[in-house]
């Protein structure tokens, strides 16, 4: 049995390449977001996979960034870090992830619970926004609208007291960090996991490489997935190393598949649901 891995995922700059518009494209990408919420997903990172159907991969790749980092702030927090752009014109599409570091209105607001903030003054003392009546309150200088997990204290006149958090002290799942990478193999190395799972319609199938991944008994895997018009092994060769060089095992999640393809958001989430079972199984 494996106990919990951490979970990094890459997904490439042409995710959203066969959307016809941003409405298709903030539609697909918070089914992306909810299917790394519901399999505790730590990191996703962004790849350029040099895909020749998309224009500006950049331009891609920040649309792509924009509405995961929305949809993964809590509602309270994101009119203070994200201004009017056209990148979020329909993020009323995104559905809420409702992880636990999204509490509704009254959970999560008792000494010792865990919430996230912005700093919002900053001085000797520092006053955070938490989402809750009372303003979070710091005894010392913090970066203004810096955002960050805190341990709400005692209540201090009209303020409650917080402690600034690493999330390794919070033992739940608390979300998913988002970065960019110029290959595949950048953002590969940049998650810095022990074990490395590539994705294709090419690869094992899944349950025959159950053993070999529980053998290695790793506390991180990375997962990455191809594009809508290219798979890993078409994306490793067009940026000049083998796929075999980068990953220790390539699986298909979904053999014998009824259809003539497998959309990127659709193997995301086969894959991660079978990992989920063997993780836990």
């Amino acid at each position: 049995m494996l106990s919990n891995p951490e979970i990094s995922v890459l997904l490439p700059a042409s995710l959203v390449a066969d959307s016809s518009d941003l409405q298709q494209v903030t539609f697909k990408v918070g089914i992306v977001g909810r299917a790394l919420a519901i399999f505790r997903v730590v990191r996703v990172c962004i790849y350029n996979d040099d895909d020749p159907n998309v224009r500006d991969q950049e331009i891609q790749a920040k649309t792509i960034e924009t509405l995961l980092s929305y949809l993964e702030t809590p509602q309270y927090l994101r009119k203070l870090l994200f201004p009017h752009t056209g990148e979020l014109r329909y993020a009323g599409l995104l559905s809420p992830l409702r992880t636990p570091n999204h509490p509704l209105q009254g959970e999560r607001n008792q000494k010792g619970d865990y919430r996230d903030g912005v700093v919002i003054e900053s001085g000797k003392k520092s006053v955070l926004e938490i989402g809750l009546p009372m303003k979070g309150i710091y005894h010392g200088e913090l970066p203004l609208k810096q955002r960050l997990t805190v341990r709400l204290g005692n209540r201090e006149g009209d303020f409650v007291q917080v402690t600034p958090v690493p999330r390794e002290e919070i033992h739940e799942y608390w979300g998913f960090k988002i970065s960019r990478a110029k290959s595949l193999a950048e953002g590969l190395k940049a998650v810095k996991s022990d074990y490395y799972i590539g994705t294709s319609r090419r690869g094992q199938n899944l349950y025959e490489t159950v053993q070999a991944i529980k053998s290695s008994k790793p506390r991180s895997m990375a997962v990455a997935f191809g594009g809508p018009y290219a798979g890993l092994f078409e994306i490793c060769r067009r940026q000049g190393v083998e796929a075999s060089a980068l990953f220790d095992v390539i699986v298909n999640a979904v053999p014998n598949q009824g259809t003539a393809t497998v959309r990127t958001e659709e193997a995301l989430i086969a894959t991660l649901s079978l990992l989920n079972a063997l993780i836990e199984g």
